[in-house]
């Protein structure tokens, strides 16, 4: 459900607005709103200082993030409770002082080996390929090619195509004539390395003329200058292997500098962020000559709390006003508080879009059908016990490291205990499994028989239909609370259409006495009539084609048997196998197509059963756009009381 949210004004006397804009910040009760739109009032007075130093602090927030992000493991949380004072900006930018140039340093250095081990590898592959192809050259260094004045440069030809090769060689030929050697290879994909060998007189000639040409010299690290070819390679090759340790070694000199102020960096971020927060809510404050104005949104059941303490707190000087803002305000900001077995899926309606304020919170019915739809398309009396059983284990290791994931989990436990009773009216364990042990014993129908699949496929229609027509009632009385007509009469016009269908529909396959039939058509007639007349000439194109929608939505839930076939026959299978050949042999075929189907049970049921809900059911009711609350001050949305 979504709790009910009011607006309150919060008078009192300028001088005091520090005090209160603090108590508000530890209370964490409310969500600061802009006083200046709705009422007359002028700004509070003092943006500039407030400004500069909301600057202030953000500079310094920004240094210790960088900081707070070289350390390797997240910070324990502080246990220190926070001062609703200003923060001392010189002592923390002392502090900051003393240790960002060490950091800096550190962080220069691990820069350096993280470059020297990226870059190292376009050097050595290149050398390493053409140390062949010149075998007298490989272990000469600098010294001795100077000796023979020689000079050597190896190129990296950003391309496969050879002709270039004969197009550079050409070129060196018309600079030097016969007195160069150049050797070439492919060194990896899209590129070819190259050497050259020439006379060290004809230095500069040779790389003006590379340099025309655009090509791009693979000039070593100075600290391999001067080695031989080979030299060069070996020693590349072991600076590599060294590289790991070198950066492991910088990062644990790194850690032991940080990790002492890791607490104290992290209650200095909060202290900063507490002092921005309440700079950036005193902007949204109004001021009369005297008074400051503050509006604020609050859980309704909050408020007389709220009272209780602003008195408490601060006296008869500061008067709190409910505004009586109506619960259905599209400015009002929402919050969710549902019962603990259905919280686990609010996360799945938000990960749609929240609600608009004041409407119908899904979460609880998507708690009810949700497991359910997993648990008809999965059905298997043994792939629901291995999911209870994972659901169970995986909800405790998370609990235990304080994993936020851990409620998930109740959705595939919610879902498992589902597969286990489909299962049981399915008659299916393993598959066919549990039918070769024990025979026929399912409470309702095998699902794999041939006999079962039109009874499954009307099952299926007929939760169809029971889910959209609940989402088209729904939609009806959400139309009357907002007041909204045509759309009411549009969800009334399609409930009736519906129900004279589905009353067709049972009077042709004699369900329904003869008697039912006038009243049937009446519906559908009445209902096509009533759809189409909301919007005008349009209405009869565009009201058969939504009622076509509708059905089609209903229909669509076919898939839960489609679905729930495939894995039944998927599992039978995997038995079939299993008789093959070895015991051994088709005991690890049959567990391998099983943990197969189990994984398809698990990702394929919750996508097509979600696909439904987000579709198919939300689409008749559901309007989004709602803005989720959040509260000023340090308690988070989860810790708000809701008594």
């Amino acid at each position: 459900m979504l709790l009910p949210m009011t607006q309150v004004r919060i008078l009192g006397r300028q001088r005091d607005v520090e005090r209160v804009v603090g108590e508000l910040h530890q209370l964490g009760l409310v969500e600061i709103a802009d006083a200046r739109e709705s009422q007359a009032v002028e700004p509070l007075g003092g943006e500039e200082d407030r400004s500069a130093r909301a600057a202030e602090l953000r500079l310094l927030a920004a240094r210790t993030d960088g900081l707070l992000a070289e350390i390797a493991d997240d910070p324990a949380p502080s246990t220190t409770t926070l001062a609703e004072r200003p923060v001392d900006t010189d002592a923390i930018r002392a502090e900051l002082e003393l240790l960002s140039p060490q950091v800096d340093a550190l962080r220069g250095r691990l820069d350096a080996l993280r470059d020297e081990r990226l870059v190292l590898p376009g050097y050595l592959e290149p050398l390493r390929r053409l140390l062949p192809l010149v075998p007298e050259l490989a272990d000469l260094d600098d010294e001795k090619l100077r000796r023979l004045r020689l000079g050597t440069t190896a190129l990296v030809l950003n391309t496969d195509d050879e002709r270039i090769v004969d197009a550079l060689r050409g070129e060196l030929a018309e600079e030097l004539g016969d007195r160069f050697a150049l050797v070439w290879t492919h060194v990896e994909d899209g590129a070819i390395g190259c050497l050259v060998v020439f006379p060290q007189d004809h230095q500069q000639r040779v790389h003006a003329l590379l340099g025309r040409a655009q090509v791009r010299q693979a000039a070593l690290p100075e600290a391999f200058g001067r080695l031989s070819l080979r030299a060069a390679v070996d020693a590349m090759g072991r600076r590599l292997t060294e590289l790991p340790e070198a950066i492991a070694a910088v990062e644990r000199e790194r850690d032991a500098l940080l990790l002492p102020h890791a607490a104290r960096l992290g209650d200095v971020r909060a202290l900063v962020a507490s002092e921005i927060e309440r700079l950036e809510a005193a902007e949204r404050f109004g001021a009369t000559r005297r008074a400051f104005v503050a509006v604020c949104w609050i859980p309704r059941r909050r408020l007389a709390r709220l009272r209780r303490e602003i008195e408490a707190r601060l006296g008869d000087a500061v008067l709190v006003e409910d505004l009586a803002t109506s619960p259905r305000d599209p400015q009002a900001p929402l919050l969710m508080r549902n019962s603990r077995p259905a919280r686990p899926f609010e996360p799945l309606v938000k990960f749609l879009e929240l609600p608009r304020a004041g409407a119908l919170d899904p979460t609880l019915l998507m708690a009810l059908f949700l497991p359910l739809m997993l648990g008809a398309m999965v059905g298997d009396v043994g792939y629901g016990a291995i999911l209870l059983t994972l659901g169970v284990l995986a909800r405790r290791s998370l609990r235990a490291r304080g994993s936020a994931f851990a409620s998930i989990t109740w959705i595939v436990m919610a879902g498992a205990a589902w597969s286990i009773v489909f299962g049981v009216l399915f008659g299916e364990l393993f598959g066919d499994l549990g039918h070769r042990l024990f025979g026929d014993w399912a409470l309702w129908r095998y699902r794999p028989a041939a006999e079962t699949l039109e009874p499954l496929l009307l099952l299926s229609v007929a939760l169809g239909a029971a889910h959209v027509a609940l989402g088209l009632a729904l939609g009806a009385w959400e139309a009357v609370r907002f007041g909204e007509h045509r759309e009411l009469f549009d969800k009334l016009g399609a409930l009736l259409v519906l129900a004279g269908l589905f009353g067709l529909a049972a009077f042709a396959a004699d369900r329904l006495p003869s008697t039912a039939l006038t009243p049937s058509v009446a519906a559908a007639i009445v209902g096509l009539v009533l759809v189409m007349s909301l919007h005008g000439a349009l209405g009869l194109i565009t009201g058969p084609l939504a009622l076509i929608g509708f059905i089609g939505n209903i229909l669509s839930y076919l898939r839960i048997a489609a679905v729930g076939l495939a894995s039944a026959h998927l599992a039978g299978v995997a038995n079939e196998l299993g008789t093959v050949g070895p015991i051994w042999m088709g005991v690890l075929v049959a567990v391998f197509f099983h943990a197969l189907n189990l994984a398809l049970a698990v990702f394929s049921p919750t996508i097509q059963a979600l696909r439904l809900h987000y579709v198919e059911f939300f689409g008749t009711f559901f309007v989004g756009g709602g803005r989720p609350f959040t509260p000023f001050g340090h308690a988070p949305e989860r810790e708000i009381p809701t008594s």
